[in-house]
């Protein structure tokens, strides 16, 4: 929780500990997770459901935490760490078609794309989908 910690104080944002950790439960998932995988979670079986999606959206604000919307419609959030502890975002996610488990594909660095004149690329995100390990049926 030390590292959510700084990096919350260092986006400017107060230190509450429901964001700390939200943020650091983030941290250890090390891929995208949705809310309600995170209310599942005994870590936050206190916290209230509009508590914790309120301290998603501002860690959001802060770019400490990025979306990815998965094939399913979930928004799934991830925290943002440069130092790859998190998802820092930039790379494809692989989400299986059957469990909905989405991962980061931290070295597949998505391609450069030309984009119409005029336009301005805000943010990039790929999905590539298929089975997981688990549900991959046996070869």
């Amino acid at each position: 929780m030390k590292k959510a910690r700084e990096m919350v104080l260092n986006a400017g944002l107060r230190e509450k500990e429901l964001r700390v950790q939200v943020l650091g439960l983030l941290l250890a998932y090390g891929r995208p997770v949705s809310h309600n995988e995170l209310m599942a979670l005994e870590q936050l079986s206190d916290a209230d459901r509009v508590s914790v999606y309120r301290n998603l959206s501002l860690l959001k604000e802060a770019e400490l935490v990025h979306t990815v919307q998965g094939i399913d419609g979930v928004e799934r959030f991830c925290a943002h760490d440069t130092n790859m502890r998190g998802c820092p975002g930039g790379h494809a996610h692989f989400v299986c078609v059957e469990c909905k488990k989405m991962v980061c594909l931290k070295d597949q660095v998505i391609p450069l794309i030309d984009v119409p004149s005029g336009f301005i690329v805000e943010g990039k995100q790929l999905l590539v989908y298929g089975k997981c390990a688990e549900c991959a049926p046996d070869k």
